[in-house]
């Protein structure tokens, strides 16, 4: 039976970030049942667009930084790697999230996707066939998620086996938004990536996590622990049970689970060291989101949501990085002769409201979406 640990830690102190990490791993065998001397480790963060660690919307550097030497001390190579959710700001991103200094300082080999070239990997995927993926994340002895717990505005939580989204580099993840805009698609479209991968290990910073709308632009939560699996999917199972979900609502989970990539079922999966009951933070949820409704009426709200909920950009707050208008992968986005998104072209996959460093991009609800959503009990009222 699978393994999920589950670890109490309270702060980013790097020495007890460190023992906690090495007992989570303790707990499902030891990093020396995974880790050979001599091997090449990938460990890929999750740097989205280089928010500072306090945000809660990146893989903290303490976890980095104390992975990387736990590598070195287990014989292998550490390197660090990810690419940006918006093309050309991963170096920046990198630095800006403390991860480049986290890497440094305890000797790991800091790796841009961008710049490192791609292999064209064939799948049996429902979205995907041939998806280029970072030539690290192949070439790489022992491939480990590092990922952060938080929700997500499109497919509710996202975690070990989503943060391997990051392994399409370039305008690649703009084209499989536009390829696959809803919940269910981009779902699979992930499972495909996912498929084209072997991750031995995940270890998850659970220490501050981030509630309501994730995964940039919510609120951090303090949950005070870390989670560790040689299964990406059983621990995205356990993890999102933590923070309030069901766990079959996890898309990404069920697929994976029904391709056998992995174990999505709780009653399959062994959780060691804390009991999910005793560590539950039922996380806020994106008032945003309708998992809650049941199947046919919420695909039904999906699909009609421009009636019901849709995207803005703040004259006043937008900077005009141009980073959103950039990143769309529908093109509805201007900036002259004022920041406005074509409401006709949005695929409503959030990207702007995910990469927006400035805040500028707004959810919006309508009155009566919203109205109907509060007296039906499925979103708070604000």
């Amino acid at each position: 039976m699978v393994k999920v640990s589950i670890v109490k830690c309270g702060n980013y102190e790097h020495q007890k970030v460190k023992e906690s990490i090495l007992q989570s791993l303790g707990l499902i065998g030891g990093i020396g049942n995974i880790i050979k001397p001599g091997d090449n480790v990938l460990l890929k963060v999750n740097v989205i667009i280089g928010f500072p660690p306090e945000r809660a919307a990146t893989t903290h550097p303490a976890i980095v930084g104390a992975m990387t030497e736990i590598v070195r001390e287990a014989g292998g190579v550490p390197w660090v790697g990810d690419s940006s959710g918006a093309y050309g700001y991963t170096a920046q991103s990198l630095e800006l999230c403390g991860i480049k200094k986290a890497c440094e300082e305890y000797g790991g080999r800091l790796i841009n996707f961008e710049s490192t070239g791609t292999y064209p990997v064939k799948v049996n995927g429902k979205v995907l066939t041939t998806i280029n993926i970072a030539k690290p994340a192949i070439d790489c002895d022992v491939l480990v998620s590092l990922p952060k717990m938080k929700t997500h505005q499109l497919t509710k939580y996202t975690g070990a086996v989503k943060n391997f989204y990051g392994v399409i580099p370039g305008s690649g993840k703009a084209r499989i938004h536009k390829q696959a805009p809803t919940e269910e698609r981009l779902s699979e479209a992930l499972v495909d990536i996912y498929s084209a991968l072997k991750p031995r290990l995940a270890v998850m910073d659970g220490i501050v996590g981030m509630e309501g709308e994730g995964p940039t632009n919510g609120t951090p939560i303090q949950s005070g622990m870390i989670l560790s699996s040689t299964d990406c999917v059983a621990l995205d199972a356990v993890a999102s049970g933590i923070m309030g979900f069901p766990h079959r609502d996890i898309l990404t989970t069920r697929f994976a689970h029904e391709r056998g990539l992995g174990t999505g079922e709780l009653d399959r999966i062994e959780v060691t060291g804390e009991k999910i009951g005793d560590v539950k933070a039922d996380f806020k949820k994106s008032k945003y989101l309708y998992y809650k409704l049941p199947g046919f009426l919420g695909k039904w709200v999906f699909k009609y949501a421009e009636n019901v909920s849709w995207v803005e950009i703040s004259e006043k707050e937008c900077k005009k990085c141009k980073i959103c208008f950039n990143s769309c992968p529908a093109s509805a986005i201007t900036l002259e002769p004022r920041p406005f998104i074509d409401r006709e072209k949005c695929i409503k996959c959030y990207c702007c409201h995910e990469l927006c460093r400035n805040g500028a991009v707004k959810l919006k609800n309508s009155y009566l979406g919203r109205l109907f959503m509060e007296r039906s009990g499925y979103m708070p009222e604000s």
